[in-house]
């Protein structure tokens, strides 16, 4: 499906210009110093929803804000702003339009369409400001700036002198940045790794991981170290089955951290997931007898959580957990709960609806149920849509389990 991307891009614009031009004449005496495009709300293969346009002076939040610090912390959240643009009906046909060239087909590509969305409001966020600029209504430190919760958008609408004026610990935190990526490899990654053990660094310790988990190889020796001491051995074992190099040696680390009496479960738990996350549930199922209950309930059930969407992993496989459970019937019940709906399964692409399909007759029930779950968010064709629904039914009425009969009730309506 063809979409109107600069249609798009021109309809944020005019209504970021119209928004301010309005406010300029309602409130002539005040300084207007910047508007925001806000509130980017999107669910993840479906909704996109039209943002909202915010517009601030510095007589209203010189009013608003108690304190300096109030002030500060006031001047770039817009959605405390006292003036709002709410979309209208032109507004929301653009984001039903767009959605729908989202969700259009049964190609995973909503995620490429949503971040096309986002660089097209931050284009327009800067058109925007130019042409008020241009046409005088706002003076040249006047600002239009996108503003998503994570603030990943920001650097994107502003010029780096902008950054460092409006958003000065934004700009330490990419400076650090630039700073940290003209490093060798391994010098980046000993320094990541103690901004993640510190805390103490402009850059928040969740983007240094995220860096540690980019630099995959290079991270694994540092990562083995740490989980031998660190204090939070539950981050370094889930950064290594993110990373997804399933080594004798990270293998082996794991199972030693999983197995260790003297750790908390938390700890024990996350290397008991990365086992299973990478493949090694073999070494879960053969501690069975050593390990905590919840600790087992947990690595079992790994692979079939969000926490394998994370990063880069394995293709869905029911096997390993089937071999344990028929193994080990006992240890059905922990599972069933850890994989219960609403406690975040994971979700699979077009090629694993196949496996996910066959699992809807497998012996046991947890098994049926999840496949039964995450089948219901996954693309389907046409003729899997037509069995999946087919079974649907069949689960609903004859399943000898109550759990995956309710949970079909509940997904066939």
């Amino acid at each position: 499906m063809r979409f109107d991307w600069a249609g798009l891009e021109a309809a944020i614009r005019e209504q970021v210009v119209g928004f301010v031009l309005r406010m300029c004449a309602e409130h002539p005496d005040e300084h207007i110093y910047g508007a925001a495009v806000h509130e980017f709300y999107a669910e993840s293969g479906g909704t996109i929803a039209w943002t909202l346009v915010g517009v601030a002076s510095e007589e209203r939040l010189a009013a608003t804000a108690s304190d300096p610090l109030d002030a500060q912390a006031l001047r770039w959240s817009p959605a405390d702003w006292p003036w709002q643009l709410d979309p209208g009906a032109a507004e929301e046909e653009w984001a039903s339009r767009l959605e729908a060239a989202a969700t259009a087909g049964d190609g995973p590509h909503w995620e490429a369409v949503h971040q096309r969305y986002l660089r097209t409001a931050v284009k327009a966020c800067t058109a925007a400001r130019k042409q008020l600029v241009a046409g005088g209504a706002v003076g040249e430190d006047f600002v239009v700036v996108a503003m998503d919760e994570a603030w990943e958008l920001v650097p994107s609408s502003l010029t780096r002198a902008q950054v460092r004026q409006h958003f000065p610990e934004l700009d330490a935190e990419l400076r650090e940045a630039d700073r940290l990526a003209a490093l060798p490899p391994q010098q980046r990654v000993n320094e990541l790794v103690a901004i993640v053990e510190s805390r103490d660094s402009p850059l928040p310790s969740e983007q240094a991981v995220e860096s540690l988990r980019a630099l995959g190889a290079f991270t694994v020796p540092a990562a083995l170290a740490r989980l031998d001491c660190s204090p939070d051995r539950w981050r370094w074992a889930k950064l290594l089955a993110d990373i997804g190099i399933a080594s004798a040696e990270v293998s082996e680390a794991l199972e030693r951290t999983m197995s260790d009496g003297h750790l908390g479960e938390p700890d024990r738990a996350w290397a008991a997931a990365a086992l299973s996350r990478l493949g090694r549930m073999d070494l879960v199922a053969r501690r069975l007898d050593s390990i905590p209950p919840d600790v087992a309930a947990q690595g079992l059930a790994a692979p079939y959580t969000s926490f394998r969407d994370h990063s880069a992993h394995g293709a869905l496989d029911y096997a390993p957990l089937e071999n344990v459970l028929t193994a080990h019937p006992d240890r059905h019940a922990a599972v069933l709960h850890e994989l219960s709906p609403g406690r975040g399964l994971c979700a699979i692409g077009a090629d694993e609806v196949e496996t996910a399909l066959a699992a809807l007759a497998s012996a046991l029930p947890v098994v049926r149920r999840h496949a039964l779950v995450v089948l219901s968010g996954a693309p389907l064709d046409a003729g899997q849509h037509e069995r999946y629904t087919a079974r649907l039914r069949h689960l609903r009425q004859d399943d000898p389990d109550p759990s995956v009969r309710d949970v079909a009730a509940t997904l066939g309506g």
